[in-house]
């Protein structure tokens, strides 16, 4: 009965180790791929990035800018700076926010005439890159976003 109990014992204490090792931060730094836009926002959040900045290169029939921008975004996912290549300020709404980015892949994929790829950071989950169509049958409403995190 002894030897039941300490082998009982031991399964049940390795199944703890291997609980609180994969709980560990170490666990978010392994790259990996996803699946769904939930899998990449829950890594993206369990990062707990609060205000960031990121690198955004956006083509699309729009205001041609000195593209790649700078977004500084604060704790909200507000963006509250953005700058060009030149330094210069520019408008905000010319920068896309990475909760933005979730809540646009969202909103593509409950539209039927809609086509879109993303691409996921492995580490961080956030979009690397999101091509998008927003209407299939609409003329110059394409748009695509390159981002990179620089923190």
């Amino acid at each position: 009965m002894k030897i039941i109990q300490s082998r009982v014992t031991a399964s049940l204490l390795g199944l703890l180790a291997w609980s609180v090792i994969s709980c560990n931060d170490n666990v978010i730094s392994t790259p990996r791929n996803f699946a769904t836009v939930d899998e990449a926002e829950a890594r993206w959040k369990a990062h707990n990035i609060k205000s960031y900045t990121i690198s955004q290169r956006r083509s699309c029939f729009c205001a041609p800018l000195n593209y790649p921008l700078t977004l500084q975004v604060d704790s909200g996912g507000k963006i509250v700076t953005a700058r060009d290549t030149r330094g210069a300020t520019i408008e905000t709404r010319f920068g896309t926010s990475i909760e933005q980015m979730f809540t646009a892949i969202r909103q593509l994929q409950t539209r039927s005439d809609a086509s879109f790829t993303v691409k996921y950071d492995s580490i961080y989950g956030y979009p690397r890159t999101l091509n998008a169509d927003p209407i299939k049958l609409a003329a110059d409403d394409e748009y695509s976003l390159e981002t990179t995190l620089v923190r």
